[in-house]
């Protein structure tokens, strides 16, 4: 296997036509979903429906750093639409393509996700759990294993011999690219993220080149 901590530069999978195998980490939600624009949509219909609330910055990363609301009105936001976004919001486009073809090329896949509610050991948490499951099939997004963990994501990719990390958040990704390279699935929010084994990506059909060079 290839080792790859360190690189700076986009990553090959395959040397001279010999597959070399690897462990990919894929986040959920602002990966293999645009959050960030369901954010931005439902807020809309949901601040109309209050009669308040406005945006204050549609490159931020959390939703009160998008709406101008409280913490208590965001909670109310997704108390709301937690389960409707986890149902409905449908999988990046090339999503399913770039990852099927990885996995058919040997590489193992695992999503490592804190999503809502899926962390508790609760009938609301196997719910969610659930839907995630349900949700990946339904759009045919392959992969290995699942991880539901609320722990550092750095420590996850540790624990599970992650290689390289496909990753939104700002926070984890300057985190984890201090141990792996990381592609950054580019969001408004993560836009001026730039360093040390860090690598962009604008859609499923450049992560998969810049992981082949295809």
């Amino acid at each position: 296997m290839n080792k790859i901590n360190g690189l700076e530069n986009p990553i090959m999978i395959r040397e001279e036509n010999r597959e070399v195998h690897m462990k990919i980490g894929v986040d959920l939600d602002g990966v293999l979903t645009d959050w960030h624009s369901f954010v931005i949509k439902y807020g809309k219909e949901y601040a109309n429906k209050i009669g308040r609330g406005r945006i204050k910055n549609e490159k931020g990363y959390e939703i009160n750093d998008v709406w101008d609301w409280g913490v208590e009105t965001s909670e109310e936001f997704w108390k709301e639409y937690d389960f409707f976004y986890a149902e409905k919001i449908p999988a990046e486009e090339g999503a399913k393509e770039a990852l099927k073809r990885l996995k058919e090329e040997g590489n193992e896949i695992i999503i490592i996700t804190a999503r809502s509610y899926t962390t508790q050991e609760s009938e609301i948490g196997a719910k969610m759990r659930k839907i995630v499951k349900k949700w990946l099939k339904e759009y045919e997004i392959s992969y290995d294993n699942i991880v539901f963990s609320s722990v550092d994501k750095r420590e996850n990719c540790r624990k599970y011999g992650i290689e390289i990390m496909i990753e939104d958040s700002p926070h984890n990704i300057k985190q984890i690219a201090t141990i792996i390279p990381v592609i950054c699935f580019h969001q408004p929010y993560n836009e001026q993220v730039q360093g040390k084994n860090i690598i962009r990506c604008y859609n499923w059909k450049d992560v998969y080149q810049k992981l082949t060079r295809e």
